[in-house]
């Protein structure tokens, strides 16, 4: 809700004496608690239109910008994703949220999912967000297809440098993922492979994904983590580092290559304690089998 501001002929006086910060996050308490279906308007300008999805972080739907067709703008679309219940219940979520958003915000890149903006309808206390429509599917849902042996070379690796592409413009902008996992890579119709919600993890309990992996979550820390794809470090609550999202991309590579998980899904510290090693995949050469087991390492500094 916009800040107020108070003019001639105003009932209310600002006492001369009273402190007000202009930046000071306003939370205000939600009143209503929204069903949204087809046809459903949000904060009078967005008309869902079709349901794209349901995933961890909440449910996504096509819509119509009205004030874009009012402005006979070609392409009036866009896609929202609508977060209740843990925003709701803690008001420092929603900090968490637009801050980590903010800051995707300032990302452009080709393997990037396009963020707009980041808002929230006063009547419902509904948190959402605003993103470009892609066309497609998650990568989890993708991986649940690949034949028995994996792909071939080619096309895992074409998906795998989308993929690196990806995080590397992201942490040369200081931005860690957080919550990598194949849920949250979407992959289009033109086989182009988009990040999806980087840091929102850090801000969000969910419910199970797609392959049912539950994402962890504490409130008080604000912190979340998909076991599956979780380093030892994010479970015991480090600071992100650009080498979590190394792990998880490791993880997500060596499925796209063989079907399978390096670890059996194991979380990382069970793993690590059961001395799991990967086998070696096939078709890589040494040095990149070398690469992948590097990117695979437990600790940290190993990766």
């Amino acid at each position: 809700e916009p800040t107020r501001v108070l003019g001639a002929g105003d009932d209310d006086i600002l006492d001369p004496d009273d402190t007000f910060d202009p930046l000071a996050p306003r939370v205000a308490a939600p009143t209503v608690d929204r069903v949204f279906v087809k046809g459903s308007m949000l904060k009078d300008r967005f008309r869902l239109t079709d349901p794209l999805g349901e995933g961890g972080m909440g449910m996504v739907w096509k819509a119509v910008d009205v004030l874009k067709v009012e402005a006979e703008d070609r392409n009036p679309y866009v896609a929202i994703k609508l977060l209740q219940g843990d925003f709701k219940a803690h008001p420092e979520a929603f900090i968490a949220l637009q801050r980590e958003s903010s800051k995707q915000q300032r990302l452009a890149h080709p393997n990037i999912a396009t963020v707009f903006d980041f808002d929230r309808e006063a009547e419902s206390g509904t948190v959402y967000m605003t993103m470009e429509v892609m066309n497609g599917s998650d990568l989890a849902d993708y991986i649940k297809t690949i034949p028995q042996g994996g792909l071939e070379y080619e096309q895992a690796m074409d998906f795998i440098e989308q993929l690196g592409a990806g995080l590397e413009y992201a942490h040369e902008a200081g931005l860690v993922h957080s919550d990598l996992k194949p849920g949250n890579c979407f992959l289009t119709n033109e086989n182009r492979v988009k990040l999806l919600d980087f840091g929102i993890a850090r801000a969000s309990a969910t419910r199970a994904d797609a392959d049912g992996e539950e994402t962890k979550f504490d409130p008080g820390d604000l912190g979340a983590l998909t076991p599956s794809y979780a380093t030892v470090e994010m479970f015991n609550a480090l600071e992100p580092d650009p080498r979590d999202d190394i792990y998880a991309m490791a993880i997500i590579a060596y499925q796209l290559f063989t079907g399978k998980h390096p670890y059996n899904r194991r979380p990382a510290p069970k793993a690590l304690e059961a001395g799991l090693t990967p086998a070696p995949v096939d078709k890589l050469t040494k040095r990149q089998n070398r690469a992948l087991a590097d990117g695979l390492a437990f600790l940290r500094d190993d990766r």
